[in-house]
């Protein structure tokens, strides 16, 4: 029986597959359509022996596509939390000093240190702090999403400001005129 169940719910899969993508993409951001379908359809062959009735195999394959989108929609609302955490934590964590120590003309230093950085970082710095960009402009321009945008320039700042305090021994703007990289020349 296992294997005639299997065989049941992997044909129903296919069978009904429009059906199913249409409820799914009806319930969640299109990003998301393809993962959610690919966790229901995983869930559903694993799961296959607990199929009851083989003749209602479409209503149980949707109950286990509701429960996806629901762990999908769960998901998305953690990520959502993390990225307003992320957010907050930028404010209090000096995020807008960087943009004048960016555009400090006295300060190359800081320049050399966002190079030296991940492309990621290093693209969304100069994109939102140098090109005056919003984040949802540089997330766009970068192929992301605007929360993740956020929380990749939020680390992206806090690399810049461990960089800049671990190289020149200042990480704010109001310190760069004191920089060692100055009299040192390092950066210039």
């Amino acid at each position: 029986m296992n294997a005639a169940t299997r065989r049941v719910v992997s044909d129903a899969l296919r069978e009904h597959r429009d059906r199913l993508e249409a409820f799914v993409r009806a319930r969640v951001p299109a990003s998301e359509v393809d993962d959610v379908l690919q966790v229901a359809a995983m869930r559903a062959l694993e799961k296959h022996a607990s199929l009851r009735d083989p003749l209602r195999v479409l209503a149980w394959l949707f109950t286990i596509h509701r429960n996806a989108i629901a762990d999908a929609v769960r998901k998305a609302g953690h990520r959502e939390r993390l990225v307003d955490r992320a957010r907050a934590e930028a404010a209090n964590d000096h995020a807008s000093e960087l943009p004048a120590m960016l555009a400090e003309p006295v300060c190359r230093c800081s320049l050399a240190q966002v190079e030296r950085l991940s492309d990621p970082y290093a693209s969304m710095l100069t994109l939102v702090d140098l090109g005056d960009l919003s984040v949802a402009e540089a997330s766009r321009t970068l192929g992301i999403s605007p929360n993740n945008g956020a929380v990749r320039l939020h680390r992206a700042r806090k690399a810049l400001r461990e960089r800049m305090l671990e190289h020149c021994g200042v990480s704010s703007a109001r310190e760069c005129a004191q920089c060692r990289c100055i009299d040192e020349g390092c950066c210039a």
